[in-house]
């Protein structure tokens, strides 16, 4: 069996290095390259349509031309790659399987909240630090600008939530109307959610999700409706030739028996050959015709054939575009979700946890305490770190100026004030 080679490059070989193994989610975009060395030819061939960039679903799937689509959430990219490998030798019928290079091409990005300059969410760099994460975010806050700060993040934070809550049940109604087409219904089931917080802006984006997905039908409908009339006329036709090749069947036999009974009366001496000859021109000129209509019979099912194909390939591109519309429409839901629970934990942290921990870590003037929310498994943890850890895609990462324990005693009702 040929050797696979597993290049898993860039930043995941870095986390690897430093104690932690890079595990593939949602939102990851993997650079895959496959190429299989050839005895026959000696050369080495490289499968095209598994090269290039592709992205993880938010369900943590993964879809590839040959191989399929089958799940990586959870996933080192060498056991991607190792996993790529198998099902093209599976799906390919191949002897020996191709070799596959997975690294990341893009990693889903970090937010940072808590004490500095400019909180929110960063595309994650390899090798990245804790403090390398306060410095792209502006570097630690300035206390004496920390509560005007708060307050204008909390204001553009709100005003973005508000768009992005539009955006997520414009999302939602598109996702409807999808799951509509695809299931082929006659009209669009609307999600409870947004038939209970129905107001003039969603009942606006119904109906125009209504009259696309009617539009949409009544298209493709039309096409189907013009091949069917295509069929019938050509199976009329069909028909009709069939009833002429009968005909035809039936002059030819009249001529054959009028060729015999002149034949006949050539050998008793009671006809002439002139009328032979024209007999049988007759009959020549029949056969080719029958050959003719033989012809129009076979060219009228060919096309035939031709129409059932288009309708075929019809009702194939169209479940092949909703499929991919959907997919589309389902990550972009994930995204904008992900996005206003990022902008709900950073208005919590201003309105709330913030300015009592401005005034503890004026107080204090302690060190800097940095944390990461991380997912682990099915969970999410909150670790402590220091400035040199390691940050990893995914991660929330939270810069304190006091600590944890402090600040939610400063929030309790019964807790100190000083």
């Amino acid at each position: 069996m040929a050797l696979i080679s597993l290049f898993v490059m860039g930043a995941a070989g870095s986390l690897h290095a430093n104690g932690f193994e890079y595990r593939v989610a949602a939102q990851d975009r993997l650079r895959i390259k496959v190429s299989e060395w050839r005895p026959t030819s000696r050369e080495l061939f490289e499968w095209s349509a598994l090269t290039g960039e592709f992205g993880v679903s938010s369900a943590g799937m993964l879809s590839l031309p040959v191989v399929g689509t089958f799940s990586v959430d959870g996933k080192a990219p060498a056991e991607i790659a190792a996993l790529i490998s198998e099902r093209l030798k599976s799906a390919a019928g191949l002897v020996n399987a191709p070799a596959a290079a997975v690294e990341i091409a893009q990693y889903r990005p970090i937010y940072i909240v808590g004490a500095v300059e400019r909180p929110g969410e960063y595309a994650f760099r390899p090798t990245m630090t804790a403090l390398q994460a306060v410095a792209i975010a502006g570097g630690f806050q300035r206390m004496e600008l920390a509560l005007g700060r708060f307050e204008r993040e909390t204001i553009i934070a709100e005003g973005e939530i508000r768009v992005q809550q539009t955006q997520l049940l414009s999302l939602q109604v598109r996702r409807d109307r999808l799951l509509a087409e695809a299931s082929k219904a006659e009209a669009i089931s609307f999600s409870e959610n947004l038939r209970r917080g129905l107001d003039d802006g969603v009942a606006q984006a119904m109906r125009e999700e209504e009259a696309l997905f009617a539009s949409r039908r009544k298209a493709t409908r039309s096409q189907l409706a013009l091949l069917d009339q295509s069929r019938a006329l050509l199976e009329e036709e069909l028909r009709t030739l069939g009833a002429k090749a009968l005909t035809q069947q039936r002059q030819q036999d009249l001529i054959r028996r009028e060729l015999s009974n002149i034949n006949s009366l050539i050998a008793k001496g009671l006809a002439v050959s002139p009328r032979q000859l024209a007999v049988e021109q007759n009959l020549a000129q029949s056969e080719s015709q029958a050959l003719d209509l033989m012809l129009a019979t076979a060219r009228a099912k060919q096309e035939l054939s031709r129409i059932d194909r288009a309708a075929a390939e019809l009702e194939n591109q169209r479940e092949i575009d909703i499929g991919r519309e959907l997919r589309e429409t389902q990550l972009s839901l994930k995204q904008t979700d992900d996005r206003i629970i990022a902008l709900r934990a950073l208005i919590h942290e201003s309105t709330a946890l913030a300015p009592q921990l401005q005034s503890q870590q004026e107080k204090q003037l302690g060190r800097m305490r940095f944390s990461v929310q991380r997912r682990q498994g099915g969970s999410v943890n909150e670790i402590a770190i220091d400035e040199a850890s390691p940050i990893l895609p995914g991660d929330i990462v939270r810069i304190d100026r006091a600590s944890l324990q402090s600040v939610l005693s400063s929030l309790s009702p019964g807790g100190s004030q000083n």
